[in-house]
């Protein structure tokens, strides 16, 4: 019979042995390599919420440092603010040489010299009708809003519609007919004489329901702010409002607006807090709105 001299190998107790000692320290080195993975991945998903509030509140806060002076609303239980937007201003002429703008209702006047360039992105929209302004189908000219009573953009006591933009010299030409008060010309002069173009009113909207916060652009411009404090009123208007998402998986969102005088600097207080996955960011921001009509 053959015999077998000098062969070598493993038991089956010692493979068994070798299997346990390998699993124990499988599961100790995934410990050391699982714990910095996680940690990684939860920075990463952090800064990612945290970049996608800083985007929101930088769009909002350079909307609001373009809004129309006291023309800032918060509403909606400080879930919603609104503004009116300021697309280029200057002077106005208010002396001869040149044609100055009339207060004089009698004079009927629809027409004014620009001091200075005007500075637009690209050309505002026109109007033929005193509605225009107002409906959101074009731009409108504003002079000196306090957002008074008989000064109040929102009332639509000093804008007018925008009829065109003169060139060579600069001037601006407006329709005088839709004023609320009936008068056929602004009701007050702006001491520093400062005119704004306005492209129509912008919405932000916090809609906790839904965990988002939306940017509402291109609708009417509506005096009382509750009639559009929802997502449905603005997209029912003759006019539908053009939403534009800017965060999701928002939690909490809060506008507290602290307003100055009429010459001096308002607050915007925002508050946003945005939740996924296990993680949450809160971000709080000041902007210094500007009253200066």
């Amino acid at each position: 019979m053959a015999r077998w001299q000098g062969q070598k190998g493993f038991t089956l107790v010692e493979l068994v042995v070798v299997l346990v000692l390998t699993g124990i320290l499988a599961g100790l080195a995934s410990r050391f390599i699982t714990a910095p993975i996680e940690a990684y991945v939860a920075v990463s998903r952090r800064a990612e919420l945290v970049g996608i509030a800083e985007i929101a509140m930088t769009r909002l806060a350079r909307d609001v440092a373009q809004a129309l002076p006291n023309s800032l609303r918060v509403g909606c239980g400080g879930r919603c603010v609104e503004l009116l937007h300021v697309v280029a201003g200057g002077r106005y002429r208010s002396a001869p040489p040149g044609d100055v703008l009339s207060f004089n209702p009698a004079d009927a006047d629809q027409r004014f010299a620009v001091i200075g360039p005007l500075d637009l992105a690209e050309p505002p929209l026109t109007g033929t009708d005193p509605a225009d302004c107002r409906a959101g189908r074009a731009a409108c000219v504003a002079i000196y809003n306090t957002g008074f009573r008989g000064s109040d953009a929102w009332a639509g006591d000093n804008i007018a519609t925008l009829r065109a933009i003169e060139t060579a010299p600069l001037h601006i030409r407006f329709d005088n007919g839709g004023f609320a008060g009936g008068q056929r010309a602004f009701p007050a002069p702006s001491p520093g004489r400062r005119f704004f173009l306005l492209d129509g009113p912008l919405k932000y909207l916090c809609d906790l329901s839904a965990g988002t916060l939306t940017r509402y652009a291109g609708y009417p411009i509506v005096a009382d702010e509750t009639a559009v404090d929802s997502a449905a009123e603005l997209m029912v208007l003759d006019n539908p409002a053009e939403p534009a998402l800017l965060a999701d998986h928002v939690t909490d969102c809060r506008f507290d607006y602290r307003t100055g005088a009429a010459a001096r600097n308002g607050v915007l207080q925002l508050y946003l807090v945005i939740e996924q996955d296990g993680e949450r960011v809160a971000l709080s921001q000041q902007v210094q709105v500007v009253n200066r009509p």
